[in-house]
Protein backbone atom coordinates (compact mmCIF):
# COMPACT_ATOMS: atom_id res chain seq x y z
CA UNK A 1 0.00 0.00 0.00
CA UNK A 2 1.52 3.63 -0.65
CA UNK A 3 -0.46 7.12 0.47
CA UNK A 4 1.61 10.30 -0.11
CA UNK A 5 1.63 14.00 1.57
CA UNK A 6 2.76 16.70 0.44
CA UNK A 7 4.97 19.56 2.58
CA UNK A 8 6.39 22.48 0.97
CA UNK A 9 8.32 20.47 -2.01
CA UNK A 10 8.63 17.37 0.05
CA UNK A 11 6.53 13.92 -1.18
CA UNK A 12 6.36 12.10 2.15
CA UNK A 13 5.34 8.25 0.20
CA UNK A 14 4.35 6.08 3.54
CA UNK A 15 4.36 2.14 2.55
CA UNK A 16 3.31 -0.81 4.11
CA UNK A 17 2.02 -4.43 3.28
CA UNK A 18 -1.21 -3.90 5.27
CA UNK A 19 -3.96 -1.28 4.29
CA UNK A 20 -4.41 0.20 7.42
CA UNK A 21 -0.71 1.34 8.03
CA UNK A 22 -0.47 0.43 11.25
CA UNK A 23 2.01 1.91 13.87
CA UNK A 24 5.36 0.09 13.31
CA UNK A 25 4.58 -1.48 10.26
CA UNK A 26 5.00 1.44 7.42
CA UNK A 27 8.17 3.47 6.84
CA UNK A 28 8.40 6.74 4.82
CA UNK A 29 10.72 7.01 1.81
CA UNK A 30 10.53 11.12 0.38
CA UNK A 31 10.94 12.63 -2.75
CA UNK A 32 12.41 15.92 -3.70
CA UNK A 33 13.05 16.86 -6.79
CA UNK A 34 15.02 14.23 -8.55
CA UNK A 35 15.72 12.52 -4.99
CA UNK A 36 14.31 9.49 -3.25
CA UNK A 37 15.23 9.47 0.21
CA UNK A 38 14.80 5.45 0.76
CA UNK A 39 13.04 2.90 -1.64
CA UNK A 40 11.11 1.12 1.18
CA UNK A 41 10.52 -2.83 2.01
CA UNK A 42 10.23 -5.59 -0.66
CA UNK A 43 6.74 -5.89 -0.44
CA UNK A 44 5.97 -2.63 -1.87
CA UNK A 45 8.73 -1.82 -4.21
CA UNK A 46 6.39 -2.38 -7.60
CA UNK A 47 4.04 -0.37 -6.19
CA UNK A 48 6.64 3.02 -5.55
CA UNK A 49 8.56 2.16 -8.54
CA UNK A 50 5.38 2.21 -10.84
CA UNK A 51 4.41 5.38 -8.73
CA UNK A 52 7.42 7.13 -9.31
CA UNK A 53 7.13 6.35 -13.39
CA UNK A 54 6.91 10.02 -14.19
CA UNK A 55 8.47 11.66 -11.30
CA UNK A 56 12.31 11.89 -13.32
CA UNK A 57 14.04 9.95 -10.34
CA UNK A 58 17.89 10.56 -10.64
CA UNK A 59 18.91 9.37 -7.25
CA UNK A 60 18.23 7.43 -4.53
CA UNK A 61 19.74 7.85 -1.11
CA UNK A 62 19.22 4.93 1.52
CA UNK A 63 19.87 6.21 4.98
CA UNK A 64 21.35 2.59 6.35
CA UNK A 65 21.09 -0.49 4.70
CA UNK A 66 17.87 -2.26 6.90
CA UNK A 67 15.38 -4.01 4.92
CA UNK A 68 13.07 -1.85 4.95
CA UNK A 69 14.69 1.27 3.63
CA UNK A 70 16.46 0.14 0.55
CA UNK A 71 14.50 -3.23 -1.52
CA UNK A 72 12.86 -0.87 -4.27
CA UNK A 73 16.63 0.41 -5.10
CA UNK A 74 17.53 -2.60 -8.11
CA UNK A 75 13.74 -2.06 -9.57
CA UNK A 76 14.24 2.19 -9.71
CA UNK A 77 18.11 1.09 -11.13
CA UNK A 78 17.06 -0.97 -13.68
CA UNK A 79 13.66 0.67 -15.07
CA UNK A 80 14.89 4.53 -14.65
CA UNK A 81 19.22 4.36 -14.19
CA UNK A 82 19.23 5.87 -10.89
CA UNK A 83 22.07 6.24 -8.99
CA UNK A 84 22.16 4.34 -5.65
CA UNK A 85 24.01 6.05 -2.89
CA UNK A 86 24.78 4.78 0.59
CA UNK A 87 27.12 5.31 3.54
CA UNK A 88 30.65 3.56 2.58
CA UNK A 89 29.68 0.98 6.04
CA UNK A 90 26.13 0.28 3.80
CA UNK A 91 27.74 -0.35 0.84
CA UNK A 92 28.31 -3.90 0.88
CA UNK A 93 25.46 -5.00 3.01
CA UNK A 94 22.93 -3.39 0.46
CA UNK A 95 24.87 -5.50 -2.32
CA UNK A 96 24.35 -8.76 -0.90
CA UNK A 97 21.38 -10.73 -0.10
CA UNK A 98 19.98 -10.34 3.38
CA UNK A 99 19.81 -12.35 6.36
CA UNK A 100 16.49 -11.74 8.19
CA UNK A 101 14.54 -12.85 11.62
CA UNK A 102 11.23 -13.71 10.58
CA UNK A 103 9.16 -10.71 11.68
CA UNK A 104 11.17 -9.23 9.26
CA UNK A 105 10.10 -11.00 6.29
CA UNK A 106 6.47 -10.86 7.34
CA UNK A 107 6.36 -7.22 7.62
CA UNK A 108 8.80 -6.03 5.01
CA UNK A 109 10.18 -9.18 2.64
CA UNK A 110 13.10 -9.67 1.15
CA UNK A 111 15.21 -6.73 -0.60
CA UNK A 112 17.01 -7.69 -3.92
CA UNK A 113 20.66 -7.00 -3.66
CA UNK A 114 21.35 -3.58 -5.88
CA UNK A 115 24.69 -1.93 -6.97
CA UNK A 116 24.85 1.26 -4.43
CA UNK A 117 27.65 3.69 -4.58
CA UNK A 118 29.77 5.68 -1.70
CA UNK A 119 27.91 8.87 -0.89
CA UNK A 120 30.18 11.55 -0.26
CA UNK A 121 29.55 14.90 1.79
CA UNK A 122 27.09 16.07 0.29
CA UNK A 123 23.84 15.30 -2.60
CA UNK A 124 22.86 17.99 -5.06
CA UNK A 125 19.52 18.43 -7.46
CA UNK A 126 18.73 21.04 -9.49
CA UNK A 127 16.69 23.07 -6.84
CA UNK A 128 18.27 21.57 -3.61
CA UNK A 129 21.38 20.69 -1.53
CA UNK A 130 21.42 17.89 1.41
CA UNK A 131 24.05 17.57 3.78
CA UNK A 132 25.57 14.43 4.69
CA UNK A 133 25.70 13.77 8.23
CA UNK A 134 26.56 10.23 9.49
CA UNK A 135 24.95 9.80 12.86
CA UNK A 136 25.42 6.07 13.73
CA UNK A 137 23.78 5.46 16.93
CA UNK A 138 20.91 3.35 15.08
CA UNK A 139 23.29 1.44 13.04
CA UNK A 140 26.83 2.26 12.01
CA UNK A 141 25.91 3.01 8.71
CA UNK A 142 23.14 5.62 8.92
CA UNK A 143 23.26 9.09 7.77
CA UNK A 144 20.77 12.28 7.47
CA UNK A 145 19.99 14.38 5.47
CA UNK A 146 19.70 17.88 5.98
CA UNK A 147 18.72 21.09 3.57
CA UNK A 148 20.11 23.52 5.26
CA UNK A 149 17.85 26.94 3.17
CA UNK A 150 14.45 25.33 4.21
CA UNK A 151 15.85 23.23 7.18
CA UNK A 152 14.29 20.20 6.20
CA UNK A 153 16.46 17.33 8.55
CA UNK A 154 15.63 14.11 7.26
CA UNK A 155 16.49 11.52 9.92
CA UNK A 156 15.83 7.45 8.96
CA UNK A 157 15.52 5.44 11.34
CA UNK A 158 17.51 8.15 13.95
CA UNK A 159 13.63 9.18 15.40
CA UNK A 160 10.76 7.23 16.17
CA UNK A 161 9.51 8.22 19.39
CA UNK A 162 9.29 11.30 22.10
CA UNK A 163 9.87 8.41 24.70
CA UNK A 164 11.42 5.62 23.08
CA UNK A 165 11.32 2.46 25.11
CA UNK A 166 13.03 -0.09 23.29
CA UNK A 167 16.26 -1.42 20.94
CA UNK A 168 18.01 -3.78 19.13
CA UNK A 169 20.83 -5.45 20.50
CA UNK A 170 23.56 -3.30 17.86
CA UNK A 171 21.44 0.03 18.94
CA UNK A 172 24.40 2.16 20.92
CA UNK A 173 21.82 4.71 22.94
CA UNK A 174 24.26 7.22 24.21
CA UNK A 175 25.43 7.39 20.64
CA UNK A 176 21.94 7.98 19.73
CA UNK A 177 21.28 10.49 22.17
CA UNK A 178 24.41 12.81 20.37
CA UNK A 179 23.22 12.17 17.28
CA UNK A 180 19.32 13.48 18.45
CA UNK A 181 21.67 16.99 19.69
CA UNK A 182 23.49 17.31 16.68
CA UNK A 183 20.96 17.19 14.65
CA UNK A 184 18.91 19.52 16.91
CA UNK A 185 21.99 21.82 16.82
CA UNK A 186 21.03 22.00 13.20
CA UNK A 187 17.81 23.97 14.57
CA UNK A 188 15.85 21.97 11.63
CA UNK A 189 11.89 23.55 10.49
CA UNK A 190 10.96 20.17 9.39
CA UNK A 191 11.54 16.73 10.86
CA UNK A 192 11.16 13.95 8.13
CA UNK A 193 11.55 10.63 9.75
CA UNK A 194 11.39 7.35 8.16
CA UNK A 195 8.76 5.74 11.35
CA UNK A 196 5.48 7.82 12.31
CA UNK A 197 4.84 11.19 11.48
CA UNK A 198 6.52 14.67 9.85
CA UNK A 199 7.02 16.98 12.79
CA UNK A 200 6.69 20.97 11.28
CA UNK A 201 8.05 22.48 15.10
CA UNK A 202 10.81 19.37 15.38
CA UNK A 203 13.36 21.60 18.52
CA UNK A 204 10.90 21.10 20.96
CA UNK A 205 10.55 17.70 20.51
CA UNK A 206 13.87 16.82 20.02
CA UNK A 207 15.13 18.45 23.23
CA UNK A 208 12.30 16.25 25.14
CA UNK A 209 13.78 13.07 23.10
CA UNK A 210 16.94 13.62 24.74
CA UNK A 211 16.25 14.64 27.98
CA UNK A 212 13.81 11.34 28.44
CA UNK A 213 16.60 9.18 27.19
CA UNK A 214 19.25 11.31 29.47
CA UNK A 215 17.33 10.84 32.22
CA UNK A 216 16.56 7.67 31.72
CA UNK A 217 20.54 6.11 31.22
CA UNK A 218 20.85 8.41 34.67
CA UNK A 219 18.66 5.68 36.33
CA UNK A 220 19.82 2.88 34.66
CA UNK A 221 23.29 3.76 36.15
CA UNK A 222 22.17 4.93 39.62
CA UNK A 223 20.19 0.92 39.91
CA UNK A 224 22.92 -0.88 38.04
CA UNK A 225 25.23 0.62 41.29
CA UNK A 226 22.38 -0.80 43.34
CA UNK A 227 23.37 -4.36 41.66
CA UNK A 228 20.38 -4.59 40.53
CA UNK A 229 20.17 -6.49 37.25
CA UNK A 230 19.58 -5.63 33.83
CA UNK A 231 15.97 -7.56 34.14
CA UNK A 232 15.42 -5.96 37.38
CA UNK A 233 16.23 -2.45 36.02
CA UNK A 234 13.64 -2.93 33.38
CA UNK A 235 11.56 -3.54 35.65
CA UNK A 236 11.68 -0.65 37.64
CA UNK A 237 11.87 1.93 35.14
CA UNK A 238 9.39 0.83 32.38
CA UNK A 239 7.39 -2.14 34.05
CA UNK A 240 6.87 -4.91 32.21
CA UNK A 241 8.83 -6.02 29.01
CA UNK A 242 7.70 -4.25 25.97
CA UNK A 243 5.37 -6.72 23.75
CA UNK A 244 7.76 -6.01 21.11
CA UNK A 245 10.58 -8.61 22.27
CA UNK A 246 8.23 -11.39 22.00
CA UNK A 247 7.16 -10.30 18.23
CA UNK A 248 10.67 -9.48 16.85
CA UNK A 249 12.34 -12.46 18.77
CA UNK A 250 14.04 -10.08 21.21
CA UNK A 251 15.48 -7.60 18.59
CA UNK A 252 13.41 -5.21 19.96
CA UNK A 253 13.31 -4.73 23.43
CA UNK A 254 13.60 -2.68 26.64
CA UNK A 255 15.98 -4.99 28.00
CA UNK A 256 18.08 -4.02 25.08
CA UNK A 257 17.90 -0.18 26.14
CA UNK A 258 18.89 -1.02 29.33
CA UNK A 259 21.89 -3.27 28.55
CA UNK A 260 22.85 -0.05 25.65
CA UNK A 261 23.44 1.98 28.67
CA UNK A 262 25.61 -0.58 30.90
CA UNK A 263 27.67 -1.24 27.80
CA UNK A 264 28.57 1.90 26.76
CA UNK A 265 28.40 3.69 30.37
Amino acid sequence: MLATTEYEQVTQIKLCRYPDFRPGTYVSAYLVDSLLIDSGPAHTAEELTEFLKDKEVKTVVNTHHHEDHVAANALLKERYGAELLAHPLAVNKINQPAKLYPYQEEIWGYPIPSQVKEIGNSVTTQHFRFEVMHTPGHDRDHICLFERKHGWLFTGDLFFSTHPNVARPMDDVRQVIADLKKVKGLRPQFLFPAPGKVITEPVPVLEQTIQYLEDMGQKVMELSNKALSPAEIVQQILGNESPLAELTQQQFSSLNVVKSFLTTG
